[in-house]
């Protein structure tokens, strides 16, 4: 069955870029589109699996249609889709509950990556996000709000990674795709994949963003 994409998103170029994209890759298709919040509460009863959110609309912040969305829709799954990389917005999307963070300047290849990874139940977010989140995880324990010990007990295992599983991680981590990965260190994408799910474990994570973000709190990997 094909995912279906619904969008909100004000920028006409950007729009058309995601339809486009999304009527080329397999099992996905655009259930609808809003410009702003107001249509997006009209075409909300309308059908979807995935919303592209656009933070910063003409009549209000993206993340007001959270609360909708998860009353109207509970099933879908909610992705940022977003200008803004500055740590104010992604914290609010994060704390407003979406699924994802994807910027607007990625690829298509990732984008689809982001909507593919969310459906998995995995919370796909970009390098720069985890480093925000890293960044206010790290100032939460300077100030003894947090501690990473009281979230998660220390693994032992952590530092096992393979040469090879640190490299994927590190262009992962970096933003690349698998498949700019796998051509980075001159690997099949399927083989780039293997060594992701091979991390997890090792990780402590059930998702590649959260290997991600894992790895850089505590010191496996950085940027």
């Amino acid at each position: 069955m094909p995912v279906r994409v619904a969008m909100v998103e004000d920028d006409p170029q950007v729009a058309q870029r995601v339809a486009e994209l999304v009527s080329r890759a397999d099992l996905h298709q655009l259930a609808w589109l809003a410009t702003d919040l107001q249509q997006a509460r009209v075409q909300m009863p309308q059908a979807f699996d995935v919303l592209l959110l656009d933070l910063g609309l003409p009549d209000g912040r993206g993340t007001e249609l959270v609360p909708l969305v998860r009353v109207v829709a509970p099933q879908a799954y909610i992705v940022a889709f977003t200008v803004f990389d500055d740590e104010s917005h992604v914290i609010e999307a994060i704390e407003a509950g979406v699924d994802g963070y994807a910027l607007k300047n990625c690829s298509g290849e990732q984008l689809i990556e982001v909507l593919d990874g969310v459906m998995r139940g995995e919370s796909p977010i970009s390098s720069a996000v985890a480093g925000y989140l890293l960044k206010r995880l790290r100032r939460a324990e300077r100030a003894g709000t947090a501690s990473t010990k009281s979230m998660r007990a220390p693994s032992d295992h952590l530092m096992a990674l393979t040469p090879r599983e640190r490299e994927v991680l590190e262009l992962l981590a970096r933003g690349l795709s698998y498949r700019e990965t796998a051509q980075a260190l001159g690997i099949g994408s399927s083989t780039v994949a293997h060594h992701v799910r091979s991390l997890y474990p090792k990780l402590a994570a059930n998702s590649r963003s959260e290997a991600i973000f894992n790895a850089l709190r505590d010191g496996v990997i950085r940027l």
